[in-house]
């Protein structure tokens, strides 16, 4: 190609994605990781962006398109495809009690094993609380935990169940220009201690109502942004009928459904007790083991559980920064992760959530790079390439979005993110992904593109006050509390 001719350039970055812009937008400079096994990278590269999709790209040394266009300068930053939360909560409603000392420092029920009647009681609890916000108090919530992904580089999310109201989730993200596919928190039963008959806490006429709510509401949404994940929190929070119901669902629509499946040592014996299966046998009664199933925390079935799973296409979905957080062992316990990846099978890492932000998709693939490599005791089964597309393709491919997203590739939406690297750390490296998996963090994200219009440039919202998010997002969680608090 011909070198670009200066006086075709519009500098003009405000217009790229607004109704009045039909001149395309072109990207240079860039260390670009396409998230494409075919070319995963380019030094100095050049994107061509016409409204939200991807119309072309390659190397600057080979030349760059001669045409009118708006010019983005990408030198001395990383470009990367728009990450992929595939599993994700919304919960900054509930109240944090962590002490600067460390008071009060309690043990988490997933901790050593999974205190699975403590968790199964909470999950029912926290199935009604959405319900109980006012419409403008969840849509202020709402708005600030999912400002937080984006500012993270996160372009899609994943909700496998929020305590929050699903349309204002749904809402939200369009406000924000994000994709999402909503669900609301499924669970309906609890494991007692003893016996062998368990405990409905929960609606659950109410709530199967609500995903097929959803479904009339947001399946395959008009903005582009939108659509619906069934979800249940665990097996062994949810009735014969929720499971049923989630599977139904699916099959009739065509969409990922979601669960934590077989997440935690103590939920099998827990599960045989009452239901006589462990989670994949009941899963796999109402079959839930397919391709459109997101199964999270997957790392504690028998090998012929394993097989099965293999077998049926299941998308796996693990989020290894977080589980230091809540004392889990999932990585380290079992050898499901390391044996699925060295199948050679797709794998994706999310976040999850918690009652405050705990870190996006750049911190969950910190986790997956080194902890994959500490877990195997073998630095080469997911390196950076690799542990890129678990938040991008792979992810993409989970949530049933992987021919419009996850990659860098022609025809697919222009979702891009921009890495700030022209700083001491990138100074003697060969390998800037590498080294932003090591040493970077959220922060370092200075750009993002959704669907070809920046969403956050330089690190600020293009759309929207950050600080007025903050503002009303702190008064709305205030007076929830106050009257919701048990």
């Amino acid at each position: 190609m011909s070198t670009l001719c200066a006086e075709s350039v519009i500098d003009d970055v405000d217009r790229i994605g607004t109704d009045s812009a039909t001149v395309p937008c072109l990207i240079e400079g860039g260390f670009l990781y396409t998230g494409d096994a075919q070319q995963p990278y380019i030094s100095n590269s050049w994107i061509l962006v016409r409204d939200d999709r991807i119309v072309d790209f390659g190397d600057c040394e080979q030349g760059v398109p001669e045409l009118e266009h708006i010019q983005v300068d990408a030198h001395g930053q990383m470009v990367l495809p728009g990450l992929v939360n595939p599993h994700w909560h919304e919960s900054f409603v509930a109240p944090n009690f962590d002490q600067p000392d460390d008071t009060g420092l309690q043990l988490e029920p997933y901790a050593q094993g999974g205190d699975i009647t403590a968790l199964s009681t909470m999950f029912g609890f926290i199935a009604g609380i959405g319900e109980q916000l006012s419409e403008q108090e969840a849509l202020a919530i709402a708005r600030w935990s999912l400002w937080t992904q984006l500012r993270s580089g996160t372009t899609a999310l994943g909700d496998v169940g929020s305590v929050n109201r699903p349309d204002a989730i749904a809402r939200a993200a369009i406000e924000l220009g994000m994709r999402i596919r909503v669900s609301r928190w499924g669970s309906d039963i609890m494991i007692p201690e003893q016996g062998q008959d368990y405990r409905s806490i929960a609606d659950t006429d109410r709530q199967i109502e609500d995903w097929q709510s959803l479904m009339d509401d947001w399946h395959d949404h008009a903005s582009g942004l939108v659509d619906v994940m069934p979800s249940v929190v665990g097996a062994f929070g949810c009735s014969d009928r929720l499971l049923s119901a989630m599977s139904e669902l699916s099959e009739r629509y065509q969409t990922p459904c979601a669960a934590h499946l077989s997440p935690l040592p103590n939920e099998a014996a827990a599960l045989q007790r009452i239901f006589g299966e462990t989670a994949i046998e009941r899963f796999d009664r109402f079959g839930l083991l397919n391709p459109r199933l997101i199964a999270v925390h997957t790392a504690y079935c028998d090998d012929e559980e394993f097989e099965r799973l293999v077998e049926s296409g299941v998308k796996l979905c693990f989020s290894p920064a977080h589980y230091g957080l809540s004392g889990e062992a999932t990585l380290f316990e079992t050898d499901r992760v390391v044996r699925w990846l060295q199948r050679g099978l797709p794998l994706a890492c999310s976040s999850d959530g918690d009652v405050a932000y705990i870190g996006g998709m750049p911190e969950a693939m910190r986790g997956m790079y080194l902890g994959i490599a500490q877990a195997a005791n073998d630095n080469r089964l997911c390196p950076p390439g690799r542990t890129l597309l678990t938040a991008t393709q792979y992810a993409a491919d989970a949530l049933g979005w992987g021919e419009r997203i996850g990659s860098v590739r022609i025809g697919k939406q222009a979702d891009l993110v921009f890495i700030d690297m022209d700083d001491w750390r990138y100074r003697h490296c060969s390998h800037p992904l590498k080294m932003f998996l090591i040493a970077g963090s959220s922060r370092d994200v200075d750009s993002v593109m959704i669907a070809g219009r920046f969403r956050i440039r330089h690190g600020r919202a293009v759309d929207v006050d950050e600080r007025q998010l903050f503002l009303d997002f702190q008064d709305a969680a205030q007076a929830a509390r106050a009257r919701i608090a048990p």
